[in-house]
């Protein structure tokens, strides 16, 4: 025991010595020849993760930071965080500091230690770091399989942690705090035809496993979605399980509150990869300019113009394209024909999906989900009217959540669908003028065409009374207008019904009216035309003032 306090304080002597009489380039020299002479006699090697490198955050730390976590709760460790926040779906498992385990990859072991510690000075900030030990001669295999492996599993591990949620991007450089959505609707329990859902989620799965074949090929990984169908057909339930069954964030884009396409831009430019990005309503967020008519804007409506078609265009080829990998576009609307064709090719709408009333096969999804049956004697009687009748899903499901009885819940969706053929029935048989004068006022008809908008007064509705220097369009269907061009479009007798005995329907009546809606909007064609002449002549003379 002698012995060994004398060695220590002969080397502690040693130490002094040498510290106070060598030049400092000579100890620096004896200290790295000792380093290395005593390195050849040690087998392992490690390599050191910090959390920052040059103030960015170290990727292969954070990978650290979640890669052991994963088998922390199998193996034995004295001391293990665990925490739950509420943008993480499951328990996260991480390493206290000064503790180390064994992680074995390939039947070869990997050490792993974390370290913490606070720095000195007036700004004290925790340092973090990873030191990964293995044998040396295994360098090679961790830098090229073990370390990618590593980033790999963390992607995933983050991926299925993570929460859904919705961004909402409408104001000029603001989006509000994203939330976290709790949309409990998925593929398996959406209303929808079985055969469009397979075809869906088989290219959606496709799209996700093809992130090489992308770049293969040379193409953006993106993908574009319309979805299109009248109201009340499941639109948004769809985009929601798509976001679940993708675990993808969705960004909602109100392009109606936007400026200009310069901050649609730097919206987009914000928006994160893998992520869903929907314009509802994609028809009426952008005054379309119907390119064919010729029509010159107005210069004073060129400025006032927010988000263009090109801008949108733009988007589509040029933004999302060069910054969009592992996003998503999904565009609704109630009316594809209203959209301009440009936005529909392919590499910018891949799949255009047609979301149509409630069919026999999405009502049997529905009473699965809502009644919890899959079969029942009044199904067969449901079958034969729903063809009958235009109903959506979410009007079927609004009658069945009515009660948990199936077979009174049933029975009140057989009567309301009875009722809906009856109202059909009557509208195609011989009705007074006085029940089509009903009939109409219960309806409100608008045509869109290109940036025309006009209200088409089906009866009890207003129109406004267009005046026109050129030749008075043939009206067909004859309405009185108060003095002040707005009245009740109360028609004639003999004009709705013109031949009591050939059985006019009331088909033929819009039919008639829509041929005085085209008439009508030839005349303000010509008036548009000259007013855009006029504004721009306005315009040019102010400017020269």
């Amino acid at each position: 025991m002698n012995s060994v306090w004398a060695l220590l304080a002969s080397i502690a002597l040693i130490r002094t010595t040498l510290s106070n009489y060598l030049p400092e380039k000579l100890r620096l020299y004896i200290s790295a020849r000792f380093e290395e002479w005593t390195r050849r006699f040690n087998t392992d090697e490690t390599m050191v993760f910090k959390d920052y490198q040059s103030s960015k955050m170290n990727q292969l730390f954070q990978a650290a930071n979640l890669y052991p976590g994963e088998s922390l709760p199998t193996i034995s460790i004295p001391r293990v965080t665990v925490e739950k926040t509420e943008n993480v779906r499951n328990l996260t498992f991480s390493m206290e500091k000064n503790t180390e385990m064994i992680d074995v990859y390939e039947n070869i072991p990997m050490k792993w230690k974390y370290f913490s510690e606070y720095s000195q000075g007036m700004s004290k900030h925790e340092i973090r770091w990873y030191e990964l030990s293995f044998h040396k001669e295994y360098k090679s295999l961790v830098t090229k399989c073990y370390l990618p492996y590593i980033l790999e599993r963390a992607n995933k591990i983050k991926e299925r942690n993570r929460v859904v949620q919705l961004h909402t991007a409408a104001h000029d450089f603001s989006t509000p705090k994203p939330v976290i959505i709790q949309h409990p609707m998925t593929f398996e329990t959406l209303a929808m035809d079985g055969n469009l859902k397979k075809e869906l989620v088989e290219d959606l799965d496709r799209f996700m496993n093809s992130k090489e074949y992308y770049q293969q090929i040379g193409k953006v990984w993106k993908r574009g979605y319309l979805l299109y169908g009248p109201p009340g057909t499941g639109k948004s339930s769809l985009i929601a399980a798509m976001a679940n069954h993708l675990n993808f964030d969705i960004y909602n884009l109100n392009l109606s509150a936007v400026s200009s396409d310069f901050v649609l831009q730097n919206l987009l430019l914000s928006t994160a990869n893998r992520s869903i990005l929907v314009i509802e309503d994609i028809d009426c967020s952008i005054k379309f300019q119907n390119r064919e008519s010729g029509i010159e804007q107005p210069i004073k409506y060129q400025q006032q113009n927010k988000v263009t078609l090109s801008g949108l265009l733009n988007f589509f080829d040029g933004i999302l394209s060069c910054c969009g990998e592992g996003k998503i576009l999904v565009a609704t609307t109630n009316y594809k024909d209203r959209i301009d064709p440009a936005l529909l090719r392919a590499g910018r709408m891949d799949m255009h999906i047609y979301l149509t009333y409630c069919t026999f096969s999405a009502f049997k999804q529905l009473a699965l989900r809502y009644l919890e049956i899959s079969d029942h004697s009044l199904f067969h009687h449901i079958q034969k009217l729903l063809p009958k009748v235009k109903v959506s899903p979410a009007e079927v499901a609004g009658e069945l959540m009515k009660t948990r009885d199936p077979k009174a819940s049933m029975e009140g969706l057989i009567k309301h669908l009875e009722e809906k053929v009856n109202l059909i029935a009557d509208g195609n048989s011989e009705v007074s003028p006085k029940h089509h004068s009903s009939l109409s006022q219960t309806s409100n008809c608008q045509v869109h065409e290109s940036s025309i908008s006009l209200p088409l007064a089906c009866n009890g509705a207003s129109m406004d009374n267009v005046k026109s220097s050129g030749p008075k369009p043939d009206v067909s269907v004859k309405s009185k207008l108060t003095a002040d061009g707005e009245g009740d479009n109360n028609f004639e007798k003999t004009d709705l019904v013109r031949d009591r005995s050939s059985g006019h329907n009331i088909l033929q009546v819009i039919e008639d009216m829509e041929k005085e809606l085209l008439s009508y909007k030839e005349a303000i064609i010509a008036l548009q035309k000259k007013l855009c002449r006029t504004l721009n002549k306005l315009a040019e003379i102010k400017a020269t003032i």
